[in-house]
């Protein structure tokens, strides 16, 4: 990854208060130019102030600011009210590139299909991990594409489960794979737009230490298990520096889902 600065970038990563948010946050401080804004959203503020705190002391030429909210509950206008104040329409030089990293996502109910017979409790789920945020895409893209004087690049966080089934992680990989399609049929519809669906790789987070305990198929959470004691789990600034190359690099097709190990 090249260390040449970046330029003036408007940024926003969502779950930025740890893991891989976080790691992403850290990972562009440093390369961003004087006059970049970095917005970091999450629902502990706690952990945002700790990201905000380590991105300064890496650049203190770039403003950074974290917003603690709910992406599952937030209404349309508070999200616009973020974006209004955050991102200046009038700053000076104007930004040369636009990028949000939709990261946030949650992993719950690992059990079988058939047991899934109450539908009122997969709806808040999904409305997570996929209405929340194709909504906060498009108040993102409302926002920027009239002000951004330059490019416009939107990152999924994906995962190998989005194109591969897993047993008893029946809704995260729905979730996923419905989130990579919404992506790649942006690419279609925004030619002018750089769309990035991203797998990070099998990361040694805090999703990783539950897909270990409460997995219900035992064959995948003895898989889990088995990349831990054999340490193939990924730093998430190791995936971090792979992301960031591929965006400096910019050699994928728009709405491609590219993994760590591609």
């Amino acid at each position: 990854m090249s260390t040449t600065s970046l330029g003036t970038w408007w940024v926003l990563v969502t779950g930025a208060s740890r893991g891989l948010g976080a790691a992403i946050c850290e990972g562009l401080g440093p390369l961003l130019g004087p006059g970049s804004v970095l917005l970091g959203v999450a629902r502990s503020k706690e952990g945002l102030d700790t990201t905000a705190a380590k991105v300064k002391a890496l650049n203190s030429n770039i403003k950074v600011i974290t917003e603690a909210v709910d992406l599952s509950t937030i209404l349309k206008e508070d999200l616009e009210g973020i974006l209004k104040a955050s991102f200046d329409p009038g700053q000076s030089p104007p930004p040369t590139r636009a990028v949000i990293f939709h990261n946030a996502a949650s992993l719950e109910n690992l059990t079988y299909l058939k047991q899934m017979k109450d539908a009122s409790k997969l709806t808040p789920y999904f409305h997570f991990n996929v209405s929340s945020v194709i909504s906060l895409n498009a108040v993102f893209m409302d926002h920027v594409s009239h002000l951004c004087n330059g490019s416009i690049t939107v990152v999924n966080i994906s995962s190998l489960c989005a194109v591969e089934p897993m047993k008893s992680w029946g809704l995260y990989c729905s979730a996923k794979a419905a989130r990579d399609m919404v992506f790649r049929v942006m690419a279609v519809e925004e030619p002018k737009i750089r769309v990035l669906n991203y797998a990070p790789g099998p990361l040694d987070n805090e999703m990783q230490v539950v897909a270990r305990s409460l997995t219900e198929d035992e064959e995948v959470k003895s898989a889990f298990q088995s990349m831990k004691t054999d340490g193939k789990l990924l730093n998430c600034s190791q995936s971090v520096v792979k992301l960031l190359d591929v965006l400096q690099k910019d050699e994928y097709k728009s709405g491609d889902h590219v993994d760590y190990y591609d």
